[in-house]
């Protein structure tokens, strides 16, 4: 039975992969930091890989079986560092690493039409029918830093958070304000998140139209879900706010270690990557807010307890008011945070004081 070329199309997920592991091994049995691949090193391969694929899936959707054996990989050293945003040098240096990692077997120079590479056949074995996440579907991997799967109170207990996912937040929008929005501005929300994530996240990645339409309809499915919640406009812009955060700290995390990656783009928003998904920051995302939360609480309360401990010297701005009009000054002050747990801890705090006093 003769196969269609959708059946034997190359997969970017899994040719990243493969990619990833190739590097890995290799840097594993080179203990010499001179003769490792480095993470400028493994992104100069991973965009070979890609364009690669890319003309080779072209070639096989033209009927190519490449029963000859497979085509070197055509281009241009200045192309590959446009792409890539450095020198030709550079470039020519990245590739002498590869060729040493036998990455690259093989260089063929043309002339004035380019020159041709020829990649380690173990990077492109396998062709896929479709294209899969990166992971199996309902497969959880344990984190070593297990805390994300709980939350911090201002007290420092740990709380559960099966509640508070990113379907309860979206939920929670406040549907009695919320008023029909126009397809632009909920398009515009897509579209400005998407060109936000690309410049932190993916800034050396080329994208085919079609590829970047089928990252927006990711996106529009996982992060908005479809926007069948109806929500006002301050639900979405805040929802969006916290988007933009969640890209920033996935970006420090990456700056943070030349190793650390995340997926191709396609995958990282795809709806059935459930390991290692943005979708999967969000977690991360209430951990940090909820520890900016517990810092600030407890700043709060310090500086509380310093007005009840100045007043009853006599010092202080608020030493001319009385302990009543104290309290009332310091919780309608508190009350505007909007935070029952700052509220019952200044409870528990003024408690403590007024015991204090009537030992003394």
């Amino acid at each position: 039975m003769e196969l269609t070329p959708v059946q034997l199309n190359y997969d970017f997920g899994k040719l990243f992969k493969t990619t990833k592991s190739y590097i890995d091994n290799y840097n594993k049995n080179n203990f010499e930091l001179k003769s490792r691949i480095n993470a400028n090193h493994r992104a100069t391969a991973e965009l070979i890989t890609r364009l690669y694929a890319k003309q080779l899936n072209k070639a096989i959707s033209r009927g190519d079986s490449f029963e000859d054996g497979f085509p070197g990989f055509k281009t241009y050293n200045p192309s590959l560092a446009s792409c890539k945003g450095c020198t030709v040098r550079t470039i020519i240096n990245h590739k002498e690493r590869l060729k040493a990692a036998g990455f690259i077997i093989k260089e063929v120079h043309h002339g004035k039409t380019g020159i041709e590479l020829w990649i380690n056949p173990l990077i492109f074995d396998e062709r896929v029918k479709k294209i899969h996440p990166l992971v199996q579907e309902h497969q959880e991997q344990k984190n070593n830093n297990s805390d994300v799967n709980c939350l911090i109170n201002v007290t420092g207990t740990l709380q559960e958070h099966h509640k508070n996912t990113e379907e309860s937040w979206i939920s929670n929008f406040d549907n009695a304000k919320a008023n029909e929005l126009e397809p632009a501005f909920l398009q515009g929300l897509v579209n400005n998140f998407w060109n936000y994530a690309r410049s932190k996240l993916f800034p050396d990645d080329i994208f085919s139209k079609e590829e970047e339409l089928k990252v927006l309809e990711n996106i529009t499915t996982t992060i908005y879900r479809n926007f069948e919640v109806k929500g006002s406009y301050k639900d979405w812009k805040d929802y969006q706010d916290g988007l933009y955060e969640r890209v920033e700290m996935v970006k420090r995390w990456l700056d943070r270690n030349p190793y650390r990656w995340i997926p191709s783009a396609h995958l990282y928003f795809h709806p059935h990557n459930k390991r290692n998904n943005f979708k999967s920051t969000y977690q991360w995302f209430l951990k940090q807010q909820n520890l900016k939360r517990n810092i600030r609480n407890r700043i709060l309360i310090q500086k509380a307890e310093k007005e009840w401990l100045d007043h009853d010297k006599g010092e202080g701005k608020h030493k001319d008011k009385s302990r009543l009009q104290l309290f009332r000054l310091q919780l309608k002050h508190l009350e505007s945070y909007r935070d029952k747990t700052l509220l019952k801890v200044y409870e528990n705090s003024l408690q403590r004081i007024l015991s204090k006093k009537l030992t003394q």
